[in-house]
């Protein structure tokens, strides 16, 4: 047996570790992501016919998912872990690993083909019965987006910088016609035309010649051979100018002001320019929902993923955000559906997660389904009856003692009695009948409460009823207070709550990576399948029949049929 002494180098290894010996010697999880590849029947595997055989491509996607079971999600990350990797080693047998580009593109096909992905892993889970489908749990959670909440601007705030933006644009151009004359044939239209585009010119040389001065020096001060760092230099005028038309009306003279002018003019359009987009694109957004309402001043819009929206999370306070929702099966917390939305509302988040769910894994009809306080909503709860599902949603108390949910409603003679013992019956009735207020003169008169109880000018509380949501919000409340509704709330917590540990921990998905609701919706959705086949992977080390299966070689045998 061979020793090895720490910190002594160059010794002789004399029984090296040979990779049969590492990874067949037992189960290993290179060995269950071989056969995983192999059973899956994605687009992606076929070849084409014509051009340049491509890589085996399911051992490419065997290599790729044990990177990401890693918490490997980036091309460049999967390539260095592969590296590094005696079992991704197993899995490639010999062949090169390609570039991250290629990586890169077949981590895009997988992404277009998600939603066939998932379901297949969701049959492999019901297979080993993983699934219980009988009882799931749904929630939410707020991931910060790839864009800097610094970088947003309230509709209102816009308005006022991009109005200053214009004047300080007018004011620049003024200027610069104070240091060139001539151009009497052309109109001040063309002028600006012209201004403008050679301004532009000027800005990107000057950058250009900002970046190349930002590598000299990194390399001056990086590199120990060479000598004294070198001051900047301020860039050639002389370069800057060149082919520029507007500067043959300058006077020589004032020609490095006219540059320094025209860059800040390019500089101010470029501003007047992103705003004005952005402004259109949030009063775009704004009207395909809420149609020809005024958009409201505090509305915002981020200018590097103008898809996320500002909200507040639970531990890191005000961020830039998406809303990321699941719906977790209770046996083995198996991800069935998710969805992906850039409201920060959870009411909204149950219906649009409940029909992505039927699409990746089929029908709800029968589950017993809990939920937070954040989805307790009339909408929500009728639309899972009418789906045939057993809704159970945690419901908001308010402290008041004098809130409307401390005023007990009676069917039967259609009145409430407040906390205090008094009955309020109907005052106004809609036309429709929808909705009732019911309010008692005389006992708010005389109550010594009434200032507690109300607001109003006139002293008289007043309880307006929703004919039919609060009737359902109410029995929504008694079934959640029931004995079965408190069992059922009461292990929410141990089943979701773990799901957004495992991803954000395993996977140190604390941040975004794509931009764009749809894009964030791909990546939150690869990490949930991703959690969904680390349980498949527990099953395989603790299951003798299946490491059976897997060790005999028939999904290798597989993978290579499907890649010709």
């Amino acid at each position: 047996m061979s020793s090895r002494t720490p910190q002594i180098k160059n010794q002789m290894y004399i029984f090296p570790e040979l990779l049969a010996d590492k990874v067949e010697s037992k189960p290993h999880a290179a060995r269950f992501f071989s056969y995983l590849a192999g059973t899956l029947n994605l687009s992606l595997y076929k070849c084409s016919s014509m051009g340049t055989p491509p890589y085996a491509r399911t051992t490419l996607m065997a290599v790729m998912l044990y990177a990401m079971s890693k918490g490997h999600f980036e091309s460049e990350g999967i390539v260095r872990f592969v590296d590094d990797s005696i079992g991704a080693q197993w899995i490639l047998g010999g062949m090169k690993m390609p570039s991250y580009k290629t990586v890169q593109r077949t981590m895009d096909a997988l992404l277009s083909e998600l939603d066939s992905f998932f379901t297949q892993i969701l049959r492999l889970c019901e297979q080993c019965g993983l699934i219980g489908g009988e009882r799931a749990y749904t929630d939410g959670t707020k991931e910060k987006a790839n864009a800097s909440k610094h970088k947003a601007m309230s509709y209102e705030y816009l308005i006022k910088k991009l109005g200053r933006g214009k004047e300080t644009l007018k004011a620049l151009f003024a200027t610069f016609q104070e240091v060139f004359d001539g151009l009497d044939d052309m109109t001040e239209a063309e002028i600006e035309e012209l201004v403008l585009a050679d301004a532009r010119e000027v800005h990107r040389r000057l950058e250009k010649s900002h970046q190349e001065f930002l590598k000299e020096r990194q390399e001056q001060i990086f590199n120990i051979d060479e000598g004294e760092i070198t001051s900047e230099n301020r860039p050639d005028p002389e370069k800057l100018k060149a082919g520029l038309k507007i500067m043959e009306y300058v006077d020589p003279q004032m020609q490095e002001e006219a540059l320094d002018i025209l860059n800040n003019i390019a500089f101010t359009g470029n501003r007047v320019v992103r705003m004005e987009e952005a402004k259109s694109e949030l009063e775009s957004r704004w009207e395909a929902v809420n149609g020809d309402q005024k958009i409201p001043e505090t509305q915002q819009i981020n200018f590097t993923d103008p898809e996320s929206c500002i909200m507040t999370t639970k531990h890191q306070g005000v961020q830039q955000c998406y809303n990321h929702f699941a719906i977790v099966d209770n046996r083995a917390h198996i991800i069935l559906g998710t969805y992906t939305s850039n409201n920060a509302s959870d009411q909204l988040g149950l219906i649009p997660t409940i029909e992505n769910t039927e699409k990746t894994y089929g029908t709800l009809e029968g589950f017993q389904l809990g939920g937070d306080a954040g989805f307790f909503s009339a909408d929500n709860i009728i639309y899972a009856e009418g789906k045939g599902i057993d809704f159970y949603a945690s419901f908001p108390e308010a402290k008041s003692p004098y809130a409307k949910d401390k005023f007990k409603y009676e069917e039967i003679t259609d009145s409430y009695t407040c906390p205090q013992g008094k009955i309020l019956t109907v005052e106004k009735k809609s036309v429709d009948g929808k909705k009732c207020k019911y309010s008692n003169e005389a006992a708010c008169a005389s109550c010594k409460n009434s200032g507690e109880c109300t607001k109003a000018n006139d002293g008289i509380r007043r309880i307006e009823r929703d004919m039919k949501n609060d009737l359902v919000r109410e029995k929504a409340k008694e079934k959640a207070k029931s004995e079965e509704g408190r069992e059922i709330l009461r292990q929410r917590k141990s089943v979701v709550e773990p799901v957004w540990g495992n991803i954000k921990v395993q996977d140190g998905y604390t941040q975004m990576h794509f931009r764009g609701e749809e894009k964030g919706a791909l990546e939150f959705m690869l990490h949930c399948l991703m959690q969904n086949i680390r349980k498949l992977l527990k099953v395989y080390f603790h299951s003798s029949s299946w490491q059976e299966v897997i060790h005999s070689g028939d999904g290798i045998g597989e993978r290579y049929q499907q890649t010709g």
